[in-house]
């Protein structure tokens, strides 16, 4: 059996990378990926308990130019849709985020997650061989989700739940900074739009190692940037992962502070609107393959551990993406104190 392990392990850690979609946006705002599995993986919290989680995520993103406030103005027929003409040039989006999750498990079964992000975001446009840079950095939405166990196999010590998701964003990120005289809806740290979504979650665990999967769908409203109304697509994400305790699944004793997790994170979205009109270089599919280590640190509050985690979300294509759009890898580190 444990030469069995030795092999399987392994294995199973491949596949999880194999078949994990790693998490690329169509837009600069959206990130791929499962938050509360970052933050928690394929543990639960008891009844009681509260939790603080520190991220701090970085990513690349190259795509067709964004027309800025009402550079090209468009006739509409009732009925009909246009694509928002483009610009003619690129840009590329080089952003930071950090994030604040405090969860909080008032009742059985039941979760609350409050997310404060602070945005950093740098993009750089080029047209007609000038370029220019544009940065800006602030809070970012605040958002509040809640998890609750729909099933588990049994009361205590289960090894296998189910759990649903829902969520809710506000707009309070800022949306009118200009820089350079144009107010670019992706370089600004918020979306002035309400936003909300729900899901499922599920976890099964077996004797040397964890499996996770999840589904959700957000919902993006139309956001005002100073007399731009744009609004973020629709999207839909889809998690598929497993973690082994290297420690344990290897029987190394002195391995016991290590995990080692593989996810897949895919990410659809429709195109983004602008002024009721699609934004071509937008929306589309795409699939991350995401290794991870989660470390145990040498100190404990109320005798619950500490734990740094580090993951390398890495595209497996940008082909799935519409019109003109390319994702580079999104690296995140996080630090986990539970009370």
């Amino acid at each position: 059996m444990a030469s069995l392990r030795l092999v399987a392990a392994p294995a199973v850690a491949a596949l999880a990378l194999v078949w994990n979609p790693p998490a690329a946006r169509a837009c600069s705002v959206c990130l791929a990926g499962d938050p509360r599995f970052s933050e928690h993986g394929t543990s639960a919290q008891q009844q009681g308990d509260v939790s603080v989680y520190f991220q701090l995520q970085g990513w690349r993103k190259q795509s067709g130019l964004l027309p800025h406030g009402h550079e090209e103005e468009h006739e509409h027929e009732e009925g009909e849709e246009h694509e928002h003409a483009e610009a003619g040039g690129s840009e590329e989006n080089r952003s930071h985020r950090l994030d604040l999750f405090v969860s909080w498990t008032p009742l059985d079964r039941v979760t609350l997650t409050a997310d404060l992000p602070w945005a950093f975001n740098e993009i750089e446009e080029t047209e007609d061989g000038a370029g220019t840079t544009r940065t800006l950095s602030g809070l970012g939405d605040v958002a509040v989700s809640t998890s609750f166990v729909l099933w588990r196999n049994r009361e205590a010590l289960a090894s296998t739940w189910l759990e649903g998701r829902a969520f809710v964003k506000a707009p309070t990120g800022r949306t009118s900074r200009e820089r350079g005289g144009v107010v670019d809806p992706h370089l600004q740290t918020g979306t002035g739009s309400w936003d909300y979504g729900f899901g499922l979650a599920a976890t099964h665990r077996l004797s040397w190692a964890s499996v996770y999967a999840s589904g959700f769908y957000r919902i993006n409203g139309e956001g005002d940037f100073d007399g731009l109304d744009y609004a973020f697509g629709d999207v839909v994400l889809a998690n598929l992962a497993a973690e082994v305790p290297v420690g344990h699944a290897f029987g190394i004793p002195t391995l016991e502070w290590l995990t080692f997790g593989g996810e897949l994170n895919y990410r659809w979205a429709e195109r983004d609107r602008a002024d009721g009109d699609r934004y071509e270089d937008s929306g589309g599919s795409v699939l991350y393959a995401t290794p991870s280590l989660r470390v145990q640190l040498p100190m404990a509050v109320r005798e619950r551990q500490v734990s740094l985690r580090g993951a390398v979300q890495i595209p497996t294509t940008s082909a799935w993406l519409d019109g003109d759009q390319d994702e580079e890898e999104v690296w995140s580190i996080g630090l986990l104190v539970p009370f």
